[in-house]
């Protein structure tokens, strides 16, 4: 049913009608947690000068960075129209992106263009889209030389979840890039677990970082 309602809001979009499933009242669901915290732990752990958060949403985690460290340069990237208005309230460097919509060249494209990022983070996206859109998606990451990232387990259950899978997959995938999971991911992964945060994000964030060739 959920890939059903994907392909519906697809249609919508082609067609040119406003469609956004993600809307006031499920960024406001998602408006809690202790982003700062989140923000200065992985700060800590990985120092950075960059960062890149593809499929920001309406900015917490963004925003929580620019709290940490002003100095930061920030961008967001989204293809919610609801997400990236909340995003721009906050003052924060967001613009458009449809993964879907990209080439599997664009979006590599994307990562070149882009690079180079110290750190991007990639928060319970990879669910919303179907697993031959996915590739896509870890393409854009290659732009940083780390990379936080989680995407929802097999029947965690969400909006518009259409592709759950284990940790193991997504690790796996992203080595096919070149990443490896970061030596710091299980101290990482204990501290995230006494945050306030929403559950899943506690269990499915993981450490990446670039392997030297």
């Amino acid at each position: 049913m959920a890939l059903v309602a994907w392909y519906g809001d697809r249609l919508q979009k082609r067609a040119g009608a406003p469609s956004d499933a993600y809307d006031a009242a499920f960024w406001d669901f998602h408006e809690t947690g202790d982003w700062v915290g989140f923000a200065r732990l992985v700060l800590r752990m990985f120092p950075s000068a960059s960062v890149v958060d593809i499929g920001c949403g309406q900015g917490l985690a963004l925003e929580a960075f620019r709290a940490v460290d002003p100095e930061l340069r920030l961008k967001g990237f989204d293809d919610s129209a609801s997400a990236i208005a909340r995003a721009r309230a906050r003052h924060l460097d967001v613009s458009p992106l449809d993964i879907v919509g990209l080439t599997r060249g664009e979006a590599r494209a994307f990562g070149r263009t882009n690079a180079p990022v110290d750190l991007a983070l990639c928060l319970e996206v990879g669910e919303h889209l179907p697993s031959w859109h996915s590739g896509k998606l870890l393409d854009t990451l290659t732009c940083a030389r780390r990379v936080i990232f989680s995407a929802a387990h097999p029947n965690q259950g969400g909006m518009r979840h259409v592709n759950e899978r284990p940790a193991s997959y997504w690790i796996s995938r992203l080595a096919e890039r070149g990443f490896r999971v970061a030596s710091a991911n299980e101290a990482l992964r204990v501290e995230l677990a006494a945050l306030s945060l929403p559950q899943w994000y506690r269990e499915n964030i993981n450490a990446f970082e670039k392997i030297d060739r």
